[in-house]
Order: C-alpha cells, then structure tokens, then sequence
C-alpha cells in the first residue's frame, strides 16, 4: 500500500514538474484519488519547483501557520476557480534534496487520512508532530567513530530488512540499550573499527556481552575504512533501507535518535566507507569477556578492550551466518 502511494504522488507531481506555476503566488494542482470528507486532497507543485500537499478544509477550520527554520512549510491557501473556493492546509518542503523524505511524510498523511475522512487536519497535525522534527537539522556533526558504528549497524539493520520488512523495530542501538539489535530473545551487538591493521573494540559495560536469558547474542564486527568515490556511501545506504523499511517515520526517529536527521544529508554527502573485513562470532562460554557476576558491587562504569586476534573462539562462516540470521527471523 505505502509503495502505491509513494508511486502514485511521484506521478503526480513529476507530471506537475514538468510545467511549474506561472506566478510566485499561484501552485499547479492536481488531484489525489485520497478523499476526506471535506474533500480531495491535492499534490501541487510551485513557482521555484517546491512540491506541496494540499489538505482540505472544513468552513469553521483555521491552520496553524509554522516554518520556525525547519523545511517543512504549513500555512493556509485558499484556491478558486470559476466554479469552487476551496481553503485547504498547503504543506510544502521548501528543499528538493528532501523531497524524498516528503514523500515518506505525505504518504503517512494519506494513510492517516484514509483512517480518519472525518477529520483530515487532525490527521495532518498528527504525522507532522511525528516527522517535523527530521525537517529540523541537528545541533552538531557526528565525528567518524560515530558514523563508523552507525555505518556498522546500519549494514546489519539492512542485512535484516532484506528478509523482515519490520526489522527496525529490533534496532535498538540508538537508544543505548543493552544489545544493538534484539528479537525475540536473539540478540546482536555491532562493533566498527577504522584501525589498519589491529582487530580490537571496545566494551561499554559487563552486560553489552551478556547473552540474554533464554536467547543468544551474536558479536559482528567490521573493519572499515573512509573512502573516496569507492566503497558505499552512507546515504545511498540509508536510502537502501528506507525503501526496505515498511516503518520510514520510525526509522528516521531512530536515527534522530542517534544524531543524524535528513536535513544534515547535506554535511555527509561525501562520507563513504568501503568494508575490508567482517567476522561474526557466536558468545558463548568460551568467549572472552567481563561478567557481572565477577564484578565487585563497589566496582562502577566498567569498560574494557578484546583483542579478537588472540581470541580462541573462530568467526562463524557465511553459511553459519545465514543459518543464525534465519533462525532470528524464524522466531519473528
């Protein structure tokens, strides 16, 4: 259904791109076979090329006017013709780098929308309190350890959304909890490094290798590498996984969640990362690693470094990793 609608308003509003609006005051509308009860909403396309969604309204209702820095735009336009007057609530996205992410939002309201005919400006208000603030940038840049770890997850998350659509709502890592990713007691922790030669991470507490009671955990680390023109680009990866997602908006939350918003796409544009080795490994008994129970009580904040080169336990093979990636999904 998402996927429908995504193509559907891309239609419409290529066909609109192709001609833009004849004056900066005036849009070139088209309308959605999505209906409210105070109307069609409307796909429309403005005099500098910026794309608009156009919500109806009732008689007795009035929008609440915002753009505050972000790039999403609401206010009220009315439109009229020789034969209606119509006052609708007109969205727009006042960045074309963006129009993807806008499409995602617009495809929200019209799902939202269709569960709610009667009120079609609550239904609008209530998608934009959820997606305004990934219109918004993000107060500081992450550094590299940060985009290496994100990059990290992120190929897992995808690796995932390739067989469960619904996989980011095991991705737990941006909200610093235990595990990176956990499903139904199957647990994943990501590790990245940027180091040459050494294979060696870092441990934030006795629990992050603690494998969960009744389940099992899993350590995959990488060794990346920055790259020029070569390797992946983290937007293309993140594009990857949006149009995987069946949850966009709670995708984007999460990477919010994280530090990084669509609006800073500008500032990683050229950030790539070319993967020169990846090794899974299951935890069990023989794993090294801190244990809780090992811990004094007086002992705070323990963080310590594995050296996975002088490890006894061996990397799963690809074949084992298929088979530990489909008993997670088994389970879901």
């Amino acid at each position: 259904m998402a996927d429908h609608l995504r193509s559907l308003l891309d239609e419409h509003w290529n066909k609109l791109e192709q001609e833009v609006a004849s004056a900066p005051n005036r849009l070139r509308t088209s309308r959605l076979p999505s209906v409210s009860d105070s109307g069609s909403l409307c796909a429309a396309v403005d005099h500098e090329g910026l794309r608009h969604l156009l919500v109806p309204l009732s008689s007795t209702q009035h929008v609440r006017t915002s753009g505050d820095g972000s790039a999403l735009r609401l206010r009220e336009r009315p439109l009229e013709d020789e034969a209606s007057y119509v006052r609708y609530a007109d969205l727009c996205c006042a960045r074309t780098d963006l129009n993807d992410v806008f499409t995602s939002l617009c495809v929200d309201v019209l799902q939202t929308v269709e569960t709610k005919p009667d009120r079609p400006l609550k239904a609008l208000y209530s998608v934009l309190n959820r997606w305004r603030s990934l219109f918004q940038k993000s107060s500081s840049e992450l550094g590299p350890e940060q985009l290496a770890g994100l990059f990290g997850e992120l190929l897992v998350l995808k690796r995932l959304l390739e067989s469960w659509p619904t996989a980011t709502d095991w991705w737990f890592g941006p909200s610093g909890a235990r595990h990176d990713f956990l499903a139904d007691g199957h647990a994943i922790e990501v590790k990245s490094s940027l180091a040459l030669e050494e294979r060696r991470f870092r441990v934030h507490g006795a629990a992050q290798l603690e494998v969960p009671e009744g389940g099992d955990l899993d350590l995959v680390w990488f060794r990346l590498s920055r790259s020029q023109g070569q390797g992946m680009g983290l937007s293309d990866l993140l594009d990857q996984i949006r149009r995987l997602a069946d949850d966009e908006s709670g995708f984007f939350a999460k990477l919010a969640m994280v530090g990084y918003r669509p609006a800073d796409a500008d500032l990683y544009r050229d950030v790539r990362f070319t993967v020169h080795e990846e090794r899974w490994y299951e935890i069990d008994d023989s794993f090294p690693r801190v244990r809780s129970e090992a811990i004094p009580e007086s002992v705070r904040d323990v963080h310590y470094t594995i050296d996975l080169d002088t490890v006894a336990t061996q990397p799963l093979d690809k074949s084992q990793i298929d088979d530990r990636l489909a008993e997670i999904l088994r389970g879901n």
